[in-house]
């Protein structure tokens, strides 16, 4: 095949400059944004948390009912101001947790499934549940695949890169507060898109 220069302004030919370049207008758009403009991406947003010990509290839990994987972009978290507590707070993200009770009491996230396109009507099929002060997890085989410790107050992202999620499979994140805490607001937050 040859590509010859064509008539500079016609919308039919390319051009071809005197190095033999062909000349291209392109742009680039991440998987997450090509989800949300398909209506595919979506929120999942725990809403304000607070925590009253210092004891571990597992406050997100989500799984994939969906028959495409779910992928989790980011997460995102929020730690207000502590009352009482110093030190670190330890973060920790679970692999495929599977019982609980911040499962058996199935208390649904403040926004489940958001829709990333106001304009889109497709929905999200999962589970998606925040917990309360002293919730816990099981995970039999499953590992903790994230721990990242950090002060309060603060809000961050966990960089754990794509984590794929086929059906069936799910995700959990717990806190450990300062020692000594009495009062401490968190809010945990996922960005996830569904694959075509």
């Amino acid at each position: 095949m040859i590509i010859e220069n064509g008539a500079e302004g016609a919308c039919y030919v390319a051009k071809v400059d005197d190095k033999n370049r062909l000349h291209v207008n392109s742009s680039t758009e991440t998987h997450a944004q090509i989800s949300s403009i398909d209506g595919r991406g979506y929120n999942i947003n725990t809403g304000v948390i607070n925590l009253t010990s210092a004891g571990k509290s597992v406050l997100l839990y989500v799984k994939n009912n969906e028959l495409n994987d779910l992928v989790v972009e980011s997460m995102f978290y929020l730690i207000g101001n502590s009352t009482g507590g110093s030190g670190d707070v330890l973060i920790s993200v679970r692999r495929n947790p599977t019982a609980g009770s911040i499962i058996t009491n199935a208390v649904n996230c403040e926004m489940t499934g958001v829709n990333r396109n106001f304009g889109s009507n497709k929905t999200l099929t999962l589970d998606a549940f925040k917990g309360v002060e002293g919730d816990t997890i099981t995970a039999s085989g499953g590992k903790v695949v994230e721990s990242i410790f950090n002060q309060a107050p603060t809000r961050a992202a966990l960089d754990v890169g794509y984590i794929i999620m086929p059906q069936g499979t799910s995700i959990s994140i717990e806190i450990t507060p300062a020692t000594g805490n009495t009062s401490l607001d968190v809010e945990f937050a996922l960005a996830v898109h569904l694959e075509a």
